[in-house]
């Protein structure tokens, strides 16, 4: 149960990645191995996301084994259940909403397109990640979406819809 515990986030990683490259494999028309494809990303980011899975799951169970190999000095308890938990209740209710916020970023992008959608989540972001004033977090907004469209639009020349 405590390898289970450890490695949770790791395993959840994995089968989200399992999940995006399945999604990859479905598109019809696409093929994963070339760079023009659309599913070329996303199946890239999902080989990304697996290692980075593999590698979560191994760091915890290092560092698991590094907390029993303690245990059997005398240590103190409290150092010990630090140890065992890399990521408490409140860390997780932290990247729970946080991906809350990209769900309704990615549901906001059929209703306002992509540059309100993508200017409410930056401020949502900003807001929620870190606390910056209210003038900084509306000007990084505004900079980045100017920077995103004259990039994409003038130098990629790629319409948005």
């Amino acid at each position: 149960m405590a390898v289970w515990k450890a490695s949770a986030p790791g395993f959840i990683m994995g089968i989200v990645s399992i999940l995006i490259f399945s999604q990859a494999l479905l598109m019809e028309g696409q093929s994963i191995v070339d760079p023009s494809s659309g599913s070329f990303f996303p199946a890239l980011i999902s080989f990304i996301m697996f290692g980075t899975s593999l590698w979560t799951i191994y760091q915890s169970n290092k560092s698991r084994r590094s907390a029993s190999d303690l245990s059997s000095e005398e240590v103190d308890e409290s150092e010990l259940e630090e140890d065992r938990e890399p990521f408490s209740k409140k860390d997780y209710t932290f990247i729970l909403l946080y991906f809350a916020i990209v769900v309704l970023f990615v549901l906001l992008l059929p209703l306002l397109s992509f540059f309100p959608a993508a200017f409410i989540f930056l401020a949502a972001s900003m807001l929620y990640l870190r606390n910056v004033s209210w003038k900084l977090n509306i000007a990084v907004s505004v900079v980045s979406v100017t920077v995103i469209f004259f990039l994409f639009s003038e130098f990629f020349n790629i319409v948005f819809p």
